[in-house]
């Protein structure tokens, strides 16, 4: 029989400012699985230029955990408390972390946007070929079709990539 307290699912949880990297680091260390999504972009200061890594999701560190280790991740320094949605943790697709890792990982361009933001009608469409096919979003350039946006609906955050039209399918 199968111990539903010991199946790991996806969670995010809300951490203080710019600390996303140094948590995910403690709670690793731990023995929990966590995940910051990180790009790499280009830094100016007035002596020098420098690419950094930064977090894709500024106060967000998704951690994989079973119901037993809520504790544990809650008594990270640093940590200010779940996201929730219904009043739940808010659970995320094993599906949504994998997509989130791979757009990371190929290098594309990527801007957050907020879920409050109001969207404009656009096309639905489906990547059909490629490292992402398979990855549907909605189309945020209607005149030149080359930004879709992916959205990871249990934390309320769009993701914006920049894609050829050649590689969108309408659905």
């Amino acid at each position: 029989m199968i111990n539903i307290n010991k199946i790991k699912k996806w969670h995010a949880v809300y951490v203080s400012s710019r600390t996303e990297k140094k948590i995910s680091e403690n709670l690793n260390n731990k023995g929990i699985e966590a995940y910051v999504p990180l790009v790499k972009t280009m830094r100016q200061w007035s002596d020098r230029k420098k690419m950094v890594e930064l977090p894709l999701l500024n106060g967000y560190v998704f951690v994989k955990i079973s119901s037993t280790e809520n504790d544990k991740v809650m008594q990270t320094k640093g940590i200010v408390n779940f996201v929730r949605s219904e009043g739940k943790f808010a659970t995320i697709r094993d599906l949504e972390i994998d997509r989130l890792k791979q757009l990371v990982e190929l290098g594309y361009h990527m801007e957050v946007n907020g879920i409050n933001k109001e969207y404009k009608e656009g096309d639905k469409v489906k990547i059909n070929s490629g490292s992402l096919k398979g990855i549907e979003g909605y189309v945020i350039d209607a005149k030149e079709n080359k930004q879709i946006e992916v959205l990871l609906e249990s934390i309320g955050q769009c993701i914006r990539v920049k894609l050829p039209k050649e590689i969108l399918l309408s659905i």
